[in-house]
């Protein structure tokens, strides 16, 4: 199932832009985590 067999038709590529989220939301995954925990652990251990 390797094989090229020519029969694939051409896609252009898309607009490799990619909007700001995109780019931001891998960085803020993490902060978004903490934040999360940090409220979590307020509501359920008082902390």
């Amino acid at each position: 199932m390797t094989k090229n067999l020519g029969n694939a038709r051409y896609v252009p590529p898309k607009d490799t832009r990619g909007s700001f989220f995109s780019k931001a939301a891998p960085a803020l995954f993490p902060l978004v985590v903490v934040a999360l925990g940090y409220v979590i652990g307020r509501q359920f251990f008082g902390l």
